[in-house]
């Protein structure tokens, strides 16, 4: 008679872990954008709480005014990295064969914005002229890049559901994040299976993570488009404010960066005779503007977030995290090495407080 309460409990525990390890399996595809919801809220928590202290105590308009902030600046920019990313490849096809591509490189550097169209601006063309030249290729335009416009958008189509499903349960979650987070957050620690203690140590390095995964990201982007900018200006290439403000945005872009800037100026300059201005560009996108994210966005990690790793391993975790997961071990990487090292660290101290009982 003894045995079947025990049985009973090893049913209910054995049933319980399974339903835990199926609920987890349910959300894994989605831990990327809940993931960065959780570390945004945490972010944008003492702004949403400003909010809600000059709203009368009312958290949901506070919220909803803080994921609106945050939609109002990230749509843009995600739009501009998706568009980018998308045609980086079809474009950079096309520069041998297509005299569009080699017009476009031209105009990037040209400070009157002429192209290769066969009308100078100041050969005494009237702009009636120069128009009527540029119409008169656009059935050769489209004839040439129809056809790689079809397959971007035919590629953008089949994956424009995950992107939406993305998109969706970031904003979904950042805002019940902003608005019951905290009460999420008692309920989380009180069901978990370990201490507050341990509980709070690792949301503390969860968020330490995000905060210096984000705040790395934007500093690392930033120091290289205001590098760009300054080898931009100091090589004469017009419209390098722009081109500067563009190198930020490609900074986010995984793999590709901010060479989807520098490297059409570069060619733009080679097609324009300017031979030693484009290798020396080259060079310097190559080691100086590329290369010093490998070196600021570890340190920018640690002093952004004031993550507790050093930046030697930071830079291991993020590459081997890109190695083993692509580009999501960007993210991956780094904070599983952060949240082993503080699950060692739990272990030690409890290891040295059984060895002095």
């Amino acid at each position: 008679m003894n045995s079947y309460p025990a049985l009973s409990r090893a049913v209910a525990v054995a049933s319980g872990f399974a339903l835990v390890l199926l609920a987890c399996a349910t959300l894994a595809p989605l831990w990327l954008p809940l993931a960065f919801a959780l570390w945004t809220a945490s972010l944008l928590d003492p702004a949403a709480g400003w909010l809600t202290r000059h709203l009368r105590g009312r958290r949901s308009i506070g919220a909803l005014l803080a994921t609106l902030l945050v939609l109002a600046l990230l749509v843009p920019v995600a739009l501009a990295l998706t568009s980018i990313g998308s045609s980086v490849v079809a474009f950079v096809r096309q520069v041998a064969a297509s005299p569009a591509a080699r017009a476009a490189f031209e105009s990037v550097v040209s400070p009157d914005g002429a192209t290769a169209s066969g009308l100078d601006p100041h050969s005494g063309a009237t702009l009636r002229e120069m128009l009527r030249a540029n119409v008169s290729r656009l059935p050769e335009l489209a004839r040439q890049h129809g056809e790689t416009a079809w397959r971007a958008a035919s590629g953008f189509a089949g994956a424009g559901a995950l992107v939406i499903l993305t998109v969706f349960v970031y904003f979904v979650s950042l805002y019940a994040f902003l608005e019951n987070g905290r009460s999420m957050w008692t309920w989380a620690k009180q069901n978990a299976p370990v201490s507050d203690d341990i509980s709070e140590r690792m949301a503390k390095a969860f968020v330490e993570t995000g905060r210096g995964l984000i705040v790395g990201a934007g500093l690392t982007a930033l120091a290289q488009a205001l590098l760009a900018t300054v080898i931009y200006a100091a090589m004469g290439v017009p419209r390098f404010a722009v081109l500067g403000a563009l190198t930020f945005v490609c900074a986010f872009v995984p793999a590709v960066g901010t060479a989807v800037v520098w490297g059409p100026v570069a060619v733009g300059l080679v097609l324009k005779g300017q031979i030693v201005k484009a290798i020396v560009l080259a060079l310097l996108g190559i080691f100086a503007i590329s290369s010093i994210d490998n070196v600021l966005r570890p340190l920018m990690q640690r002093w952004g977030g004031n993550l507790q790793l050093p930046a030697f391993v930071l830079l291991l975790a993020a590459f081997g995290g890109l190695a083993a997961f692509g580009a999501k071990g960007l993210v991956l990487g780094p904070l599983s090495v952060r949240l082993a090292v503080e699950v060692l660290a739990i272990a030690r101290e409890q290891r040295d407080r059984d060895r002095a009982r």
